[in-house]
């Protein structure tokens, strides 16, 4: 009864009934929907509806709109953050949740809506930057892409009635000036919610009138529709010759799965030397909005490291070496590189996929080929996987090739009777051709295959994954697999790879074909450390080759990796994407069966477009890979 005593109580009660919950839109947070729980399901249905196959979805940062907001959002917001949809040229953002509905269903239907929508509207970025134009201009496209939606899948008419009337009826209701009015009637009118506004901006808005010159000064864009995606361009930053060198010795942070917006910016005093500060440099990441100013890294608090990078709209990647005071995973929206696409001169090149120009691009990786070496990490197998190497020795041994018995032979152990009376009845038919083929010998019935396992050795396995260190548990998979070939007689090669830019891709050959397996091998695998990056495209390629120079009938690639194809240029998102991809359909036109295996948990949403169906693994527990790794060999080569 007496809480009104206290002050601080108090007021902030009525703070918040006055300007909390202003956000412009509903959220119905108990009908909410989330985007992990309809990715995959939007990914199958974005590219059944004609989407490319190498663009991927992923969430939405909040961003700022500068929509006009009413005076209690300005008290409360001051800048109003929505998820807008939006899409480039390599990937498709959605909100992380949509709850604008008080219905669940409508608020999934949402999401497939969108899905269609980006399946077919125009990728090309609107220019325009008065805001009157291109508010104009946007929704022109909005209309446009709507009737060609819904022409092309009519079965969508009676969901986007729904999803529009609902649309229109959660937009707000506030008194804005005239223009402003006049434009928001535009958009209740294209969602079925009145009629078409008199004046000149309707024609302007359809076509058939000019655009206004420019807008009235004070004038704010249009609060964004959630049915309407937009698309975005985004520059190219320019190409580098430095090499990112990789920081080590932070402490580990939680891993993030969310996909975030990112710029590359070189910092200004990256390279200062005041005299009076102490100057030490990491490679760090840092706020957009950040002061740069010259102060040691180790300042900076990093309890919150990740929930300052969950705050940000955008986060700026500063190129600077030290120790880093922490350090987490997530995955970036990075504008990429520029593309150099001048040839390199080196003995081993490799073409790259340009999937924008749908061409090649001659000479553009250099392949640094050698043995792996014998010193390295200090790891050697524990008597618990020495057993489970002689467990899976013994399952490999049952398919070691039989001997066969080989009848109407020149030579063998004994006579082939039936051979035998058929020659002599040709001999007494005036034929002599079967004389000389009279034996039966036993031979060894070969699997007549070759194999090549190809490893990504790159930075990320240096991570933990489930209480595990990636690479520990590679080499463990390695080591079981590699004596299981060794015991079922399968003629075969192990290669890693690792890469750091275009013109500096290595791969190490762990055995070769035909060298027994030995305790040199088991040495060169334990001394396996990680790298750099992971350029699959040019690995796949070199290994491919390699392969297709062997004498065997029936030829396989396995790739085990742990995340998604990347390097520090250009070489990252849907470029990679596409060029690993299409490498892989290279080998296979080789004759090649190309087989992936991935521990990454979230590799649903890329691992099928790089292998097709059936062409891949996800092996979900990390400690499960050394058990899995020789069963999907067995399943996928006999």
């Amino acid at each position: 009864m007496l809480d009104f005593l206290e002050l601080e109580e108090t007021v902030g009660r009525a703070w918040h009934k006055m300007v909390g919950g202003t956000a412009s839109y509903p959220v119905h947070a108990d009908h909410a929907v989330s985007l992990a729980e309809m990715r995959s399901r939007l990914a199958v249905m974005f590219r059944a509806l004609g989407g490319e196959a190498g663009v991927q979805i992923a969430s939405a940062g909040a961003r700022k709109s500068n929509h006009r907001l009413g005076w209690r959002q300005r008290i409360g917001l001051g800048d109003e953050r929505l998820e807008q949809p939006g899409r480039d040229a390599a990937t498709i953002f959605l909100p992380d949740s949509i709850a604008i509905f008080a219905d669940r269903e409508l608020n999934a239907c949402l999401y497939r809506w969108l899905a269609a929508w980006f399946a077919v509207a125009p990728i090309e970025a609107i220019a325009e930057t008065d805001p009157l134009r291109r508010d104009l201009l946007v929704l022109r496209r909005a209309a446009e892409t709507a009737v060609f939606v819904l022409a092309q899948f009519p079965g969508l008419v009676a969901d986007y009635a729904q999803l529009a009337a609902a649309t229109a009826e959660a937009r707000p209701r506030r008194p804005l000036p005239r223009i402003e009015q006049e434009i928001e009637q535009i958009v209740l009118a294209l969602l079925g919610a009145g009629p078409a506004p008199a004046g000149q901006l309707w024609p302007a808005m359809m076509g058939t009138a000019p655009l206004p010159d420019k807008a009235p000064p004070g004038y704010h864009p249009i609060l964004p529709c959630p049915l309407w995606g937009d698309c975005w361009t985004r520059e190219l930053t320019p190409a580098h010759a430095g090499e990112d060198e990789c920081a080590a010795g932070a402490e580990p942070a939680s891993e993030d799965n969310r996909k975030r917006f990112a710029v590359r910016e070189r910092e200004d005093g990256a390279n200062r030397r005041d005299p009076f500060v102490l100057n030490r440099f990491e490679k760090i990441l840092a706020m957009a909005e950040m002061v740069n100013v010259d102060r040691p890294a180790d300042d900076s608090e990093d309890e919150d490291a990740q929930k300052a990078a969950d705050d940000l709209e955008e986060i700026t990647l500063s190129r600077r070496t030290g120790k880093p005071a922490s350090r987490f995973r997530f995955d970036l929206d990075l504008p990429p590189e520029a593309l150099d696409a001048s040839r390199l001169n080196a003995e081993l090149t490799y073409p790259e996929w340009d999937y924008r120009s749908s061409s090649y691009l001659p000479d553009h990786c250099r392949v640094l080929a050698a043995p792996a070496s014998e010193t390295g990490e200090s790891w050697t197998p524990d008597e618990t996987m020495r057993r489970h190497i002689r467990q899976v020795r013994r399952r490999f041994e049952v398919l070691r090739p039989r001997h066969e018995l080989m009848r109407a032979q020149a030579h063998g152990h004994d006579l082939d009777l039936d051979a035998l009376v058929r020659a002599r009845c040709d001999l007494r038919a005036g034929s002599s051709a079967g004389l000389d083929r009279v034996h039966m010998a036993m031979r060894p019935q070969g699997h007549d295959l070759a194999v090549t396992l190809l490893v990504d050795v790159s930075l990320s396995t240096d991570a933990w994954a489930n209480g595990y260190r990636v690479l520990d548990v590679e080499k463990e998979a390695l080591l079981v697999l590699a004596h299981g070939l060794s015991a079922c007689g399968d003629h075969h090669s192990i290669m890693t790879f690792t890469s750091r830019r275009r013109s500096w891709v290595r791969l190490e050959t762990v055995k070769a074909f035909g060298e027994p397996m030995s305790g040199v091998v088991e040495r060169r695998i334990g001394a396996l450390k990680p790298g750099y990056y992971t350029r699959i495209g040019a690995a796949v390629r070199h290994a491919s080759a390699e392969l297709a120079r062997q004498p065997q009938r029936k030829k396989l690639l396995l790739i085990l990796t742990d995340g998604k194809p990347n390097d520090v240029d250009h070489y990252e998102g849907r470029f990679a994407l596409e060029d690993t991809r299409k490498s892989v359909q290279e080998a296979r036109r080789l004759g090649i069966a190309v087989f992936g295996v991935t521990i990454d948990a979230a590799a649903q949403s890329y691992f099928p477009t790089l292998f097709g169906r059936s062409g891949y693994a996800i092996v979900g527990n990390i400690k499960r890979l050394p058990a899995a790794l020789p069963a999907i060999y067995r399943q996928v080569a006999h």
